[in-house]
């Protein structure tokens, strides 16, 4: 019988073996960056890594193992090569002045990180900084980064003080309470609205959504489009009078339906740690949903709530389909229940 020892020391050398593999493959990644800079080709190619995914997939089988988990970690090598890729390339937007307002909370120091990386002088303005909205006056870009019902007061001000060339922008989750301005102001102004849909903590860009809202004004579209280029993330352009309604389904159903799940747990009698200790694959997922939900910021998800003026229409919805579920679910003939469930499956088979 192998000694246990021995057993772990071949373990280390396969360890080995694979992390310098990793680091052949991210060379490897380096110089097709190298190659794809000087040709002009965009980091991302999305038809590749699916290529990638399923051959580490066929390859798995091949070999007895977990597709899945082949997967997993080929989506990590994956990962870590488009952001060596995006990290080595070159600023091509040319070096700007970039205001940032609001530049001390979370997100408006995830920009400043990002843009000052990529050469550009950010100006951040903030309660306790020294530069003022003033200082932004013959900034490029100024980026408004503030709680959503500060925002439309901003671009008023910002409309008033900037110069003809400065692009205006924020990065408000909601945009109800404005987006009718920006379209007023997009006449005589570079304007477009943008939402990142991904939080601040995500330092990587690679395969996070990024939505820019065309407001009628197709060069600070352009512009500011050119700044997040080539970062590895999934860019839409859509127009900014649409972006409120999906984000009621994005943004509001899904945190409402979390909300609602965590909140039946507490008044459920049980404590955290009791289902948790019983919980199935389904469950846990949905804790772990819910959890990142209970510790975010509640005032922000009640502005996605509050301030979207599509939010009666998902209530509606949502409360409707809650009502036949219940129905369904407490008769005894099992064709109701099944047709929501047949119908949830068709939809995502498209």
């Amino acid at each position: 019988m192998t000694d246990m020892s021995v057993l772990r020391e071949r373990i280390n050398e396969v360890d080995r073996k694979i992390v310098e593999l990793m680091a052949d493959r991210l060379e490897i990644a380096r110089q097709i960056g190298q190659y794809k800079m000087d040709n002009g080709i965009p980091i991302r190619d999305v038809g590749r890594e699916e290529l990638v995914f399923q051959k580490y997939r066929d390859n798995a089988e091949d070999l007895g193992i977990s597709p899945d988990v082949a997967e997993a970690v080929c989506r990590i090598l994956v990962k870590d090569s488009v952001d060596e890729q995006a990290a080595n390339t070159p600023n091509t937007s040319g070096s700007k002045v970039i205001g940032i307002i609001g530049g001390k909370g979370r997100m408006g120091r995830w920009l400043d990180i990002l843009l000052r990386g990529d050469g550009h002088r950010t100006i951040i303005v903030d309660k306790d900084t020294e530069s003022t909205i003033e200082d932004c006056r013959d900034a490029d870009i100024v980026i408004i980064s503030t709680p959503i019902p500060t925002i439309k007061g901003i671009y008023a001000e910002l409309d008033a003080i900037c110069s003809e060339h400065t692009v205006l922008t924020d990065l408000a989750s909601i945009k109800s309470s404005f987006y009718k301005d920006l379209k007023k102001m997009s006449q005589h102004r570079k304007v477009c609205s943008m939402h990142p849909m991904f939080a601040s903590s995500d330092r990587s860009m690679y395969d996070r959504n990024l939505i820019i809202c065309d407001c009628g004004n197709s060069e600070a579209l352009d512009t500011v489009r050119s700044i997040f280029d080539n970062k590895g993330a999934n860019i839409i352009t859509m127009e900014v009078e649409k972006h409120d309604r999906y984000m009621a389904y994005v943004l509001g159903m899904s945190h409402a339906i979390n909300i609602a799940f965590f909140d039946s747990l507490v008044k459920s009698g049980f404590t955290y740690k009791e289902l948790n200790s019983i919980a199935s694959t389904t469950f846990r997922k949905s804790l772990d949903a819910n959890k990142s939900v209970a510790f975010d910021d509640p005032v922000l998800y009640h502005d996605i709530q509050y301030l979207n003026e599509n939010s009666k229409e998902i209530w509606n919805i949502f409360y409707s389909c809650v009502t036949e579920l219940k129905d369904a679910s407490l008769k005894e003939d099992r064709g109701d229940f099944v047709d929501i469930m047949s119908k949830g499956r068709e939809y995502f088979s498209e």
